[in-house]
């Protein structure tokens, strides 16, 4: 019955997913597909009971959706077109939004910074991630790899551009830039090699967002404003900046300048890979670049 790239089930689906009804939907995309139809017609064109018919075009009438035509011999029905039909719930959704915002300003929120959120799936962490940026007001603190990089890319354009301060440090350690980073960009690969990819995300060091992408594309993510966690995570980002920053103002000698309490700490800083502790990655990063 549908001429359309997805099934009728998966039609109606996204239909239902706007607002409609079952019979609302079936409805409208029968009219869309046939032009204009009388009840009757609308009726056993769509296996909507004959007394349900007229319920639901008035339905549609009212929301603007299809249009009533009284012509020659009777009353015909005709849908409004599709794209002008989209346009004008996207406009209806959109004041519903702002209206909910507004309305919501006033509700007392109880307080959930002890809250652990779990997030799976990586559709769902990368929209979790994006809702973080777009909410920022002041800074944001981010370590991610190339692929997360150009998928918060824009969102993140769109915070500079709103005054957010933003500190990028590119985990995965790229000799050159992806075109993903934004503001503040250092490149060093601060975790283990490993399989998997790692998305750490501070907003306005209030909320944290920490997640890994594996391989064959799942994806978790901890979401959370407890305070402890917020600040350990953006603690463990700066100063790893600022050690991989200090190895590189120094260059690939400075172990030679520490004493021996220093280079012990600096060989315990970060995390390890296969023995070889993290300060060791990063003065080879240097080296090459020196």
């Amino acid at each position: 019955m549908f001429v359309t790239t997805m099934t009728a089930n998966d039609l109606l689906s996204e239909m239902q997913g706007l607002g409609f009804s079952e019979y609302e939907a079936r409805a409208y995309v029968t009219l869309l597909e046939r032009g204009q139809l009388t009840g009757y017609q609308l009726a056993k064109a769509t296996g909507i009971p004959r007394p349900n018919i007229y319920p639901v075009l008035d339905r549609l009438q009212v929301r603007g959706v299809a249009a009533r035509i009284d012509v020659k011999g009777g009353t015909r029905y005709v849908a409004l077109p599709a794209e002008a039909m989209l346009d004008r719930i996207g406009r209806e959704m959109s004041g519903r939004l702002e209206r909910a915002k507004e309305a919501l300003r006033g509700v007392q929120e109880t307080p959930s910074s002890e809250v652990v959120w779990n997030v799976e799936g990586y559709e769902a962490v990368m929209n979790r991630a994006l809702g973080l940026v777009e909410r920022s007001r002041e800074s944001i603190l981010v370590g991610n790899w190339s692929n997360e990089a150009r998928a918060l890319s824009a969102a993140i354009s769109a915070a500079t551009v709103r005054g957010v301060r933003v500190t990028t440090l590119c985990i995965q350690g790229c000799p050159e830039e992806c075109g993903g980073c934004r503001g503040e960009i250092y490149r060093y690969p601060v975790v283990p090699e490993q399989k998997g990819r790692w998305l750490v995300l501070s907003v306005d060091d209030e909320e944290l967002l920490v997640a890994e992408m594996t391989p064959d594309g799942e994806a978790r993510a901890a979401v959370t404003r407890l305070s402890v966690l917020v600040s350990l995570s953006g603690h463990y980002l700066r100063n790893a900046i600022a050690a991989a920053e200090i190895a590189r103002s120094l260059g690939p000698g400075m172990m030679e300048m520490l004493d021996d309490g220093a280079r012990s700490a600096l060989q315990g800083a970060g995390l390890a890979t296969g023995g070889a502790p993290w300060i060791a990655r990063i003065l080879k990063v240097v080296g090459r670049a020196s």
